[in-house]
């Protein structure tokens, strides 16, 4: 394009602003652009000048702070939002934000008492850790310390601080309430008000956020009606939580801000706000980020947390409620973490470094992680100061292990992406430091003796470490190094994966079942007083080499019976574990993490078969420290030839003679601990439920394998051994009280979660193996159930199994037909029902083309047929419904049935296990029969599928057959209807439309013939068309006689249109034009222009585009006869005089 030769006006710095203010570089036009542009380069030299930037994107980020207006104009992308131009009018909110700067920051009162002089109140005793870290590199060794923080402040330092800190404490939540927060407000109100509540102290106030940003109260609660369901004012939420944190005057503030979409409210971008927040000065912020779903902002929310917390550093980067059924658990973590004082800072005598190379400093939070780049010979002793006061606390070194290791690298990792995210530079050695700690430690591991305790315990989890270890590094640097993610999702799996808080049930399970070695003491002082007392009665059990481990020949009444065994004691806790023989079944489970919580979902793959029937978990850890198992299950096989013989875990049983004089033992605490790690291999935690929940899960893969007698005698004698071992147990209230539960109210029993409560606790049923279980030893005991309170719990047991295997069922799926997939085989089978459809649509459009008003007659153009055709699919489809169940037979596929299984919520079972299991608590064969039946089934399956929770499904009475039947018929018809009668009505209409089409083209196959005028009066009369030659122009409007064609009118004779005018003749004539990609338009014209000219010159013409629009040769070529007679015609008759 052409210059103009006009200099143009340098717009001024006003008009440069309107424009870049909030939008684009390359939008400000060439002049503004290039003022830009001169701006750029000034900052960047003296940004240059000043500091190293390590990439352009941090000296591009740092220019763009010192900008007044922060345009953009390197990278050409969207920053603030919309572009806008000089005039345009703006909102009011979006002005306010846009003139939005972060106000001044208010430095907090000094505390007075500090000024008092010094309180020394001597040594005291903490909970905090000296550990020292090894770094080899090359052939030189260096000597580091971590210091864990203490967990809880002091006494000495709290109680004459408390009130300070209250007074000095500001909690602000800021709460997402827009119409996508409708899912989970209910219950993060509830868990809010119940959990973070009470730990609140100071003041706080309680902001939402939808279209716009309102302080709801100054107070702790949230209420359900704070929900408003608008959109998502991210940038005003930030904008006011700057302000917030920066005028409080208080010491302490909590941000908590909860969210899931992202921000949709204004044009101006949550980067605006971004970019201008820095930590506030002077004061501790926490900032607790809580996500839900699966949209919400993850960059954003990484990016708050990065530039505005300047607290804890081992505080998570992130929670994450990825569905409403998470809302309460990533709300329990947060209060765990306000519970210990999360903001509490200690003055250490000795500075240290929350991240190797980062910035040194003495005010250290609780629970963090210190490095030190030198021993510990100067960490022995430390001081401890919080206000006037001060103590001090005397550590004692220990070696690190790969465990903490793993602790201190996420609170390292959670710190290398806040700098990160800051576009502060990252200290360039951390990461192959941190690589070099990693392999020393395991180069440590490597050289351990054989046989030590800590050889033992380590060398199992060595290959699962060294994995997790290289995945965490890796991921840590797909985030530093800017790697694209599929997803902000990724990014948040990535985060979550690799810095604190990682580990879906680790800290639960923890907080719940936590052993501690203080408790392994106060255990092993209770255990000696029961092992005192009732030795006399174990000393006279008949310990028999058929209950000893066939490998070390000893049991756990062989350990008690020993004239020495009070020398364990001696033992540390690890020591015990691995020395005290628990003895029992030896089985595979594979490990998974939800049988931490839930014991009853625990799975047994397979048991050890004759002769290894009894092993002991002694056994287990000697083999296993002969191999390097790689896998979290820590398998190992017994016979290196005998693939058969893998294992990783003990059932522990007592035979029937041991367990009556057990019962005291087996209730201790310290034998629970032991039973857990035999199970488990948890050495950290205690779960009193466990033991009783192996014993059931093992006896229902007994009956899984031998459902029916007789059974190999060892199998017998396992059978023995475990209900002689679970009625060691049947004292416990717990039980006692839900068998009671069990048998006089089975639904409620068998929920779960039930709505009656015992002793101040909600009655479980967590899977269906503890209901049978609980059943079939109480059926073996005196306080059995009749038979037909047993047929009735069978019964319920049967509906909640496949109501738990139904559960989630194509829950997600919006086309999904369950009754059809279990009911209408016909149906829920592809090929049938392409079959069935196809058959059921050739038979009604048989019945609908039959018509007679479908024919040509009736219907002048193809778009009255379709809207015909369509009418009468309409009322076919009315009598779809009882066709298609009444030709579709409707029946329970119990082949389906069967192969439904549910580990987690119905526990380790199959249906055919079930059947054994009736036959065990001795139900008559005909009850069994009539439980099991196809008839019993269809109201079973009907009933689960229409009530898809369990409180739901147990409450409701279960319908007759004839109910479920009428029900199930219903459903199958809505979840068809509308797929066949769709399928149905493209059919009818291809079909009629076909049938029109083809009279139609029999009508118009031959070319139209010219009529005079007097020849279309002659004939129109005859056809019954009123026209006279007065009102010819009247009735064909657009008659023209030179070709002898009318354009209002069919003058085919085979039409029954013939010469009938009709508005509409345009639609009617187009219909044999519909498939042409080439119509042979011109035909008449050409014939008649070159009547006098010979056909190749005709053709010539049409083809060339003379007459009108070219037409190629092969279209032409067909009619050539046609045009020939045509010639010949205008030619004779003469009809250019008419």
């Amino acid at each position: 394009m052409k210059k103009s030769g006009k200099t143009k006006k340098k717009p001024s710095k006003m008009e440069v602003d309107s424009v870049v203010e909030v939008g684009e570089g390359d939008d400000a036009g060439p002049s503004g652009y290039a003022d830009a542009e001169k701006q750029r380069r000034k900052l960047m030299e003296k940004l240059q000048a000043r500091r190293e930037y390590s990439d352009r994107e941090s000296l591009r980020y740092s220019m763009m702070m010192m900008m007044d207006r922060y345009h953009d104009p390197f990278g050409g992308h969207r920053m603030w939002g919309k572009h806008y131009r000089p005039g345009e009018v703006l909102d009011e909110e979006t002005m306010k934000q846009l003139r939005w700067s972060p106000p001044v920051m208010v430095t907090p009162e000094e505390d007075k008492d500090e000024h008092l002089g010094i309180e020394d109140h001597g040594q005291v005793i903490t909970d905090a850790l000296l550990y020292i870290l090894r770094e080899k590199n090359n052939d030189e060794e260096k000597i580091h310390s971590v210091l864990q923080m203490p967990s809880t402040m002091p006494d000495v330092l709290e109680s004459t601080n408390k009130n300070s800190y209250a007074s000095s404490t500001y909690n602000i939540l800021m709460a997402d309430v827009s119409g996508s927060m409708n899912h989970y407000w209910r219950r993060l109100v509830d868990s809010w008000n119940e959990y973070i509540t009470p730990y609140l102290v100071g003041r706080t106030n309680l902001f939402t956020f939808g279209t716009k940003v309102e302080l709801k109260r100054s107070g702790t609660k949230l209420e359900y009606s704070d929900l408003d369901r608008s959109t998502t004012d991210l940038t005003g939420a930030l904008q006011t939580v700057v302000d917030e944190v920066y005028k409080c005057k208080e010491r302490y503030v909590k941000v908590f801000l909860i969210t899931d979409g992202h921000h949709n409210s204004t044009d101006v971008k949550p980067t605006k706000v971004i970019c201008q927040m820095t930590a506030a000065k002077g004061k501790t912020c926490d900032v607790f980020v809580l996500g839900a779903g699966s949209d919400f902002p993850v960059q954003y929310s990484i990016s708050i947390r990065s530039r505005l917390h300047n607290g804890r550093a081992n505080l998570p980067s992130l929670f994450w409620a990825k569905t409403e059924d998470n809302v309460q658990e990533q709300i329990r973590q947060i209060a765990d973490i306000l519970s210990g004082g999360s903001s509490r800072c200690i003055q250490l005598s000795v500075p240290g470094f929350s991240l190797p190379g980062g910035v040194k400093r003495d005010i250290l939070h609780l629970k963090e992680w210190v490095y030190y780049p030198y021993g510990p010979e100067t960490l022995q002793r430390l001081t401890l100061r919080l206000g006037r006061n001060i103590c001090h606390i005397s550590l004692e070194p220990r070696e690190m292990n790969l465990s903490i290791l793993n602790k201190v690298y996420r609170q390292w990792n959670s710190v290398i992406i806040q700098i990160h995210n800051k576009k502060e530079r990252v200290p360039s050695n951390v990461l192959p430091f941190m690589e070099r700690l990693l392999e020393t430690q395991l180069d440590i591991l490597r050289d351990f003796k054989p046989g030590t305790i800590k050889e033992r315990l380590t060398r199992k989890e060595f290959k699962v470490y060294e994995t997790d270890f290289r995945t965490l590094f890796n991921k840590i640097r797909a985030i530093i190094t800017n790697s694209k993610f599929n997803s902000e999702l990724e990014l948040a799996e990535n985060i979550l994966s690799t810095t604190v808080g990682g580990g879906k049930y680790e800290t639960k399970v923890l907080q719940m079942k936590g052993h501690t070695d203080e408790d392994y003491t106060k255990d092993c002082i209770e255990f000696m007083k029961i092992y005192k007392e009732y030795k006399p009665n174990v000393l006279k059990i008949d310990n028999t080499a058929e209950d000893c481990c066939r490998i070390t020949l000893s049991s756990t009444v062989s350990d008690l019976q020993d004239p020495d065994f009070e020398m364990m004691m001696n033992l540390n806790k690890f020591e015990f574990l691995k020395d005290f023989t628990i003895s029992g079944i030896p089985v595979h489970a594979p490990s998974r993490d939800s049988v931490s919580i839930n014991p009853w979902s625990l799975g047994v793959r397979s048991l050890l078969k004759d002769p290894y029937t009894i092993l002991s978990q002694v056994a287990l850890e000697s083999i296993a420290g002969k191999k390097n198992p790689s896998d979290k299950n820590q398998e190992v096989q017994v016979n290196p030839n005998d693939s058969e013989t893998r294992c990783n875990a003990i059932i522990p049983v007592f035979s029937p003679t041991a367990a009556k004089f057990m019962e005291p033992i087996v209730n201790t605490r310290l034998y629970a601990m032991c039973v857990t790690f035999a199970i488990l291999k948890n050495p950290h935690i205690i779960d009193f439920n466990i033991h009783m929940a192996a014993l059931g899960v093992t006896w229902v893969r007994i009956l899984f394998e031998y459902p029916t007698t007789p059974r190999p005698e060892y199998v017998h004698h396992r059978i023995e051994s475990i209900e002689a071992t679970a009625a060691l147990y049947l004292s416990r209230p717990s039980y006692t009280k839900y068998w009671q539960v069990l048998k006089s109210d089975a639904a409620q029993a068998l929920m779960t979660e039930s709505i009656i409560q015992v002793d101040k606790k909600t009655l479980k049923c967590e899977t269906l193996i503890k209901p049978m279980f609980i059943l079939y030893i109480y059926q073996r005991s005196e306080n059995l159930a009749d038979a037909g309170v047993v047929a009735n719990i069978m019964r319920m047991i049967l509906l909640e199994y496949i109501g738990r295997c139904l559960s989630h069922y194509k829950t997600n799926d919006n086309h999904s037909t369950p009754f059809t997939d279990f009911f209408a085989r016909t149906l829920a089978d592809q090929e049938l029902k392409r079959e069935w459809v196809r058959n059921y649509i050739a038979e009604a459009k048989k019945k609908i083309a039959g018509s007679e008003r479908f024919l040509l007659e009736e219907f002048y153009t193809l778009e009255q047929v379709q809207q015909a055709a369509r009418k009468s699919a309409v009322i076919e489809i009315k009598s779809l419904k009882e066709k298609l169940t009444a030709l579709i037979p409707i029946v329970v596929d119990m082949k389906e049935v069967e192969r439904l299984r549910s580990l987690s919520l119905a526990g380790d079972l199959s249906w055919f296990t079930l059947k054994a299991f009736a036959m065990e608590v001795g139900l008559r064969e005909e009850v069994i029969t009539d439980l099991f039946s196809e008839r019993s089934v269809f109201m079973y399956t009907a009933h689960a599928l229409q009530y898809r929770s369990s409180r739901d499904r147990l409450t409701t009475p279960m319908g007759d057959y004839d109910a479920s039947f009428n029900l199930v018929t219903k459903k199958v018809q809505q979840e068809n209807y509308r797929i066949i009668a769709k399928e149905l009505i493209r059919e009818i209409v291809k079909q009629l439309e076909s049938a029109w089409l083809k009279a139609y083209d029999d009508a118009h196959r031959e070319v139209v013939q010219p009529m005079t005028r007097q020849l279309i009066l002659s004939e129109a009369t005859e056809q019954g068309v009123e026209v006279t030659d007065t009102t010819f122009e009247e009735v064909y409007k657009r008659y023209r006689p030179a070709v002898g064609l009318l354009g209002n009118a069919c003058q085919c004779r085979a039409c029954p249109y013939f010469l009938i005018p009709n508005r509409r003749y345009n639609q009617h004539s187009s219909v044999e034009r519909r498939d042409s990609k080439v119509f042979p338009h011109g035909l008449h014209l050409a014939a008649y222009s070159l009547r006098d000219s010979d056909i190749s010159t005709v053709i010539s013409s049409l083809e060339s585009g003379t007459i009108k629009t070219p037409i190629p040769r092969q279209a032409v070529e067909p009619f050539t006869e046609d045009l020939e007679n045509l010639q010949k015609l205008y030619y004779e008759e003469g009809l250019s005089g008419l």
